[in-house]
């Protein structure tokens, strides 16, 4: 049986003042609206509740052994009326939260989610290197970053949210596009598009292609750049697999595996070491941990 809360609230009420008429002004309802929550509650229980004694009611049996249940629903959603309004007069706190290139796709969906922890996220996107640089002098609060699993980065923590396998991307019509998974030595021939220095998915690449040289690199400075020049046939890149994954799906880039055991990287986030953690801070998290 599911049971109307506000007709639960209301019979807490009328039984606590003994009247309907004054209810109806705690309430702020008409002596009708209250009459008739009354009846359906009574209606729905198939018992009387409460009987009629000159201007007031007394409760009947059943009536008084339905009270405390009545009177604990109307404490809780009085509490959580009160814990709404607090949240919404509570100032928000602002942060300033950096986010990799590879990670910019989840700014906006953190962005609304910290607001239900009372967090305005300012979002700003650098190479990693600056990222954790900017958490390290305090003028980020933290950072989500892509980086490979033997990376350290001293006087910070690194509080591990989720991860990814690097594949090659390349145009469908390249030669290697057939191919399910490629070795590293066959892009000794092929033109690389490389990231910026510095940047996890750069690192990895690297540690990936050891001792491969490609038959050219260039430098186009973001994962984003990379992606498009992919698109254009300019070349082939190593990429994290979620970010190309929309292109991939539309027939744009085609997604091949690497056969190579260095190809997971992990979504980090960097924040200050716990002791110098604000509370504001710590609160991301869990946010950005539910995000993957």
């Amino acid at each position: 049986m599911r049971v109307n809360p506000e007709q639960l609230v209301t019979f807490s009420v009328v039984a606590q003042l003994g009247s309907v008429s004054r209810a109806a002004q705690a309430l702020n309802l008409s002596q009708p609206a209250v009459s008739g929550q009354l009846r359906a509650l009574q209606d729905q229980i198939g018992r009387p509740l409460y009987v009629r004694r000159g201007r007031g009611v007394i409760l009947t049996e059943d009536g008084e052994r339905l009270l405390p249940h009545a009177q604990a629903i109307a404490r809780t959603l009085h509490e959580v009326g009160e814990q709404i309004t607090d949240l919404r007069r509570r100032p928000l706190t602002t942060l300033r939260v950096g986010f990799s290139f590879a990670l910019t796709r989840l700014a906006s969906a953190a962005a609304r989610r910290a607001l239900d922890l009372g967090l305005h996220l300012q979002a700003e996107t650098r190479p990693a290197a600056d990222l954790a640089q900017g958490v390290r002098d305090g003028t980020l609060a933290a950072a989500l970053l892509v980086t490979s699993p033997q990376r350290t980065l001293p006087d910070l923590d690194l509080h591990r949210v989720g991860e990814d396998q690097l594949r090659l991307g390349v145009a469908p019509t390249h030669p290697l596009a057939r191919q399910g998974y490629v070795a590293p030595h066959a892009l000794r021939g092929e033109t690389l598009l490389w990231p910026a220095r510095g940047s996890g998915v750069r690192v990895q690449t690297e540690r990936i292609l050891q001792g491969v040289a490609p038959a050219q690199g260039l430098e186009v400075g973001s994962l984003w750049a990379a992606l498009e020049g992919v698109r254009r046939g300019d070349g082939v890149a190593v990429l994290p697999a979620s970010f190309m994954a929309r292109d991939v799906q539309v027939g744009q880039v085609r997604s091949l595996g690497l056969e190579a055991p260095a190809v997971t990287v992990l979504h980090v986030l960097v924040t200050p070491p716990a002791a110098l953690l604000p509370s504001a801070t710590g609160r991301l998290i869990g946010l950005f941990a539910a995000l993957r």
